[in-house]
């Protein structure tokens, strides 16, 4: 084995290594029924330009997995219906009500995404000169509400980190670590916890 084909195995073994962990939580509705009604996946937000319309992307093709021919999005809405331009990420009954009377629809699906931060980079490497902890951080946070009557009925959030540490201890100085960055552990965190929808829901 050449030198060169061995240092590509290590790099590729440090990439499989990153990712990040993910930690979930469901204040309410863990456990939905997406058999019955229209759903409605409002536009994302997040505080990422770039990415914000790869997590829509995820977003809708995921929930588009358990719903079906039953989500849609705003822009096919907005062919037939009055919508407003905007949906806010936590709007007021009386605003969720109107918008399941415009749209003659039962749900509306909201997503937020958010870049804590990316202070780990996407390599770092252990110098052994003293200790140090940096942190590539996003989360999701989804909530469903149910629009004839203006209520939560699902809460959700998603929490990705992956972290870059130094101490006096490490033995392996000076060898590169890979981080996934905070926007992709954005989007993954956000297929992940729609996959926990699914695996939840009530009417499999």
């Amino acid at each position: 084995m050449t030198r060169k084909l061995s240092v590509s195995l290590i790099v590729l073994c440090f990439v499989s290594c990153a990712g990040g962990k993910y930690n979930y939580l469901f204040d309410t509705g863990k456990q939905l029924d997406f058999s019955q009604g229209k759903w409605i996946l409002n536009r994302t937000e997040s505080n990422s330009l770039i990415f914000d319309s790869e997590l829509y992307k995820a977003s809708f093709e995921g929930f588009k997995d358990i719903i079906g021919d039953s989500l849609f999005d705003l822009n096919s809405i907005r062919a037939h219906k009055m919508v407003p331009p905007k949906i806010a990420f936590e709007p007021s009954p009386e605003e969720l009500k109107q918008i399941g009377q415009s749209t003659d629809c039962d749900y509306l699906i909201n997503i937020r995404g958010n870049i804590i931060s990316n202070g780990a980079g996407i390599l770092s490497y252990d110098s052994g000169n003293g200790y140090y902890s940096a942190s590539n951080q996003s989360s999701i946070s989804i909530i469903i509400y149910e629009l004839t009557n203006g209520t939560i009925i699902s809460s959700s959030q998603a929490l990705a980190k992956d972290t870059a540490e130094n101490s006096h201890f490490d033995e392996n100085t000076n060898v590169p670590t890979f981080h996934s960055s905070a926007e992709t552990m954005m989007v993954k965190a956000a297929k992940n916890l729609i996959k926990k929808y699914d695996s939840n829901r009530l009417d499999i």
